[in-house]
C-alpha cells in the first residue's frame, strides 16, 4: 500500500467515528421523538430501541481509539486505556434504567429488589467475559508482532495492556461491585483519560507557530472537559448526567474534529510514504 492510500486510510478512519457519533445521536433522536420525553442519561438508552446503535457505537469508537496512534507515548496509552474502558461502558450497562422509553421493554431490567434481572446480568456475564478473551488473544498477536519487530515503546504499551485486563479480570470475578458501579467507573475513566489525551496534544503542539491556535483549542476544550461536569454534579437535576455526557460527547467532537484537520496533510512530501504520519502523527 503506497503512502497516500495509507493516510487516505487514515482519515477516513477518524471521519468515521465522527459519522458513528453521528449515528448514535441520530438514533437518540428518534427514539426522542417517539417517547415524546429524553431519558436520564445516554447510557440509560441501553434500555430502549436505541441499544444496539448504542453498544455498537461504543465498541467501533473503542476500537478506533486503540487502533490509531497518538503522537506521543503518554497520549497513546490514554488514548488506549480510553478504547478498552468504552466496551466496558457499552456492555455493563447503567443500573440508573430512566422510565421514558418509546416501547415499554419486554423484558423488565430490574428485579423486585431494584437489582438488576437475571437477563441483564446474563448479558453483562457473557460479554465481559468474550471482551477478556478476546483482549487477551489480541495481546498475545501483538506481543508477536512486537518481537519481530524490536520495537521497546510498543511492548511498553503491551505490559500496560496486560496490566488492565489483569485488573478487569480481577474486578469482573471478585468485586461485589462490579454489575452496579463498573459502568460509571468506566465512563468516567474514559472521558478522563480522554481528557488527559486532548491536554497533552495542546502541551505537544505550543511550541509550533504554525500550531499554535490548535493549542490553545485543545488546551480549552481539556479544561471544559473538566471544569463543567465539576459545575453541574451539585445541580439536582434529573437529566444532569444526560447534559454532562451530551457536553462531554460534544466537546471530545470538538476535540476530534480539530485534530483531523490539523493532521489532514501531515506527510513529509507527496512522494514519501505516509507511514510516519499515521503511524506517529
Amino acid at each position: 500500500m503506497d503512502g497516500q492510500a495509507v493516510l487516505k486510510t487514515y482519515r477516513y478512519l477518524r471521519i468515521g467515528i465522527v459519522g458513528v457519533v453521528a449515528l448514535l445521536t441520530t438514533s437518540i433522536i428518534i427514539e426522542r421523538v417517539a417517547a415524546g420525553c429524553f431519558q436520564t442519561s445516554v447510557s440509560a438508552y441501553y434500555y430502549t430501541p436505541v441499544r444496539a446503535i448504542f453498544v455498537g457505537s461504543l465498541m467501533a469508537i473503542g476500537l478506533a481509539l486503540i487502533v490509531i496512534q497518538g503522537r506521543t507515548g503518554p497520549i497513546d496509552v490514554c488514548l488506549n486505556f480510553a478504547g478498552m474502558l468504552a466496551p466496558i461502558v457499552a456492555v455493563v450497562p447503567t443500573t440508573d434504567v430512566g422510565t421514558c422509553w418509546s416501547r415499554d421493554p419486554i423484558q423488565e431490567p430490574l428485579d423486585k429488589h431494584d437489582e438488576l434481572a437475571d437477563w441483564v446480568v446474563a448479558n453483562i456475564d457473557n460479554n465481559v467475559l468474550a471482551l477478556l478473551i478476546t483482549g487477551v488473544g489480541g495481546l498475545l498477536l501483538a506481543a508477536a508482532i512486537a518481537h519481530i519487530g524490536g520495537s521497546s515503546r510498543f511492548r511498553w504499551g503491551l505490559a500496560v495492556t496486560l496490566g488492565f485486563l489483569t485488573l478487569a479480570w480481577l474486578a469482573f470475578r471478585y468485586w461485589d461491585g462490579f454489575y452496579t458501579r463498573a459502568h460509571g467507573l468506566a465512563a468516567v475513566g474514559m472521558f478522563g483519560f480522554l481528557a488527559v489525551a486532548v491536554a497533552l496534544n495542546a502541551w505537544e503542539v505550543k511550541g509550533d507557530p504554525k500550531k499554535r491556535t490548535y493549542s490553545t483549542l485543545y488546551a480549552v476544550i481539556a479544561v471544559l472537559m473538566v471544569a463543567l461536569p465539576l459545575v453541574l454534579i451539585p445541580f439536582d437535576l434529573e437529566h444532569r448526567i444526560l447534559i454532562i455526557e451530551a457536553v462531554e460527547i460534544l466537546l471530545v467532537g470538538a476535540f476530534w474534529l480539530l485534530q483531523t484537520a490539523e493532521l489532514w496533510n501531515e506527510t513529509d512530501d507527496a512522494s514519501a510514504p505516509a507511514t510516519q504520519a499515521v503511524v506517529n502523527p
